[in-house]
């Protein structure tokens, strides 16, 4: 069993901040102690990391560590098959596949036959991934990952999950990625799909608005639910664009924030929102998979990573959902173009766009929606501004390169509203 107690405040930290799964990269932490081994064990032993923060905020961390004392050792096979037998599955565990593309988490594939995700951000409460896929398990959706076990702590520091597995989706590979290769040589590729893509997004929002848990069941907004949503978007429209750097790129909306601003106002007036419910909460093309069996599957249920677990857990607009998915497909365009040269062919956004759109109207539960087809899209509008003005905020900070994308989003929605 590894010994863990030589690992200082500064080992611990190093362990921590260098991860790319580390949340709080803007803030500079104080200090890092082992606050619980919630596992023990000869092959494996998990350390919930406190990290201290100098405003008096702390968060924990999920640390793994081996027998010998080497940490993040879950692609071992040894310990990823401890972990998911400790989280009720008996593997075989020959041989592991490391899930390279995750941020938030660390996920291994085991024997081609089983996720194993290690949480890393620890929160207090249940979370979210493993109440939607048991619920959607209950309700008999097909297109999500099935969940095999999970490994859960009762605390102390806190209760919470630990480790998650799921059955291996048979695919051809993400959405994203397919979506963006598939400009060069098939167009037609996304288009012949989308439709599909949205009869299963209206079927998971069907499959969890049918749950009963009182967690999941439906609940009627406020009347005072989208003025409220309007104001939190103006503020964020006015730090956005108070906080964009001086840049000759960002000069074709830079002096626009006001026509945003009363844009957000406008659609917000649509009447009736819909019932609000449980939704995905990251939803785009990097969440779906194009399985062998020629169909859409949902997976990664956690929700945005940089919301809080009370946050993620909020019952909402499903069409929250779509305006994540219909914004992806304007990213894929314009992403193709940018990483390989390849323009999408004129009107291929729309033509996604509207096929997506349809075919989530055609299966849709209608308790979900707004009564008219006009508020339904002044709604998926509004929600498709609130994506945009953070992706301009995250592009400008992150990727200036980038930040054309939401530009051109943002001219075109305040054109298409004259």
């Amino acid at each position: 069993m590894a010994d863990l107690s030589g690992l200082t405040s500064d080992v611990l930290l190093a362990l921590v901040q260098d991860a790319r799964w580390f949340g709080a990269k803007d803030q500079t932490p104080e200090s890092a102690e082992i606050a619980a081994l919630p596992v023990e064990d000869a092959a494996v032993v998990l350390a919930i990391v406190e990290v201290m923060f100098g405003t008096g905020m702390h968060e924990h961390y999920l640390l793994d560590f081996a027998a010998d004392g080497s940490a993040d050792v879950l692609a071992r096979p040894e310990v990823a098959a401890r972990l998911a037998t400790l989280a009720g599955v008996e593997v075989a565990g020959r041989e592991v596949r490391p899930i390279g593309v995750e941020q938030s988490n660390t996920s291994v594939v085991l024997d081609e036959r089983h996720m194993i995700k290690l949480y890393r951000r620890l929160e207090a409460g249940p979370n979210p991934e493993l109440e939607m896929l048991r619920a959607l398990e209950a309700e008999g959706f097909a297109n999500a990952p099935r969940l095999e076990g999970a490994l859960e702590t009762a605390g102390p520091p806190l209760e919470t999950a630990l480790v998650s597995v799921t059955g291996v989706v048979s695919a051809v590979g993400g959405g994203w990625e397919l979506t963006v290769d598939s400009l060069a040589d098939d167009p037609s590729w996304l288009p012949d799909r989308a439709w599909r893509l949205g009869e299963v997004t209206a079927g998971l929002h069907a499959a969890l608005a049918a749950h009963d848990d009182p967690a999941f069941v439906p609940e009627e907004p406020s009347a005072e639910s989208l003025p409220l949503f309007a104001a939190a978007l103006d503020e964020e429209i006015s730090a956005t664009f108070g906080g964009l750097p001086d840049d000759d790129a960002l000069g074709a909306v830079a002096h626009r924030a006001e026509d945003l601003r009363d844009l957000a106002q406008e659609l917000a007036s649509t009447g009736p929102s819909g019932l609000a419910i449980r939704t995905h909460g990251d939803y785009h093309l990097g969440q779906v998979l194009w399985s062998t069996d020629d169909d859409w599957v949902a997976i990664d249920f956690e929700g945005e990573p940089a919301r809080s677990l009370p946050e993620r857990r909020r019952k909402r607009s499903p069409l929250r959902d779509l305006a994540g998915m219909t914004r992806s497909f304007a990213y894929a365009g314009d992403a193709s173009l940018l990483l390989h040269g390849v323009e999408a062919p004129t009107g291929w956004v729309d033509a996604c766009r509207d096929a997506f759109v349809e075919g989530y109207l055609d299966s849709a539960d209608e308790r979900l929606l707004p009564p008219s087809r006009a508020g339904f899209d002044r709604l998926l509008a509004l929600f498709e501004l609130e994506k945009l003005v953070y992706e301009l905020r995250y592009e400008a900070r992150n990727r200036p390169d980038w930040a054309s994308i939401p530009i051109v989003g943002m001219l075109r929605m305040l054109e298409a509203a004259v």
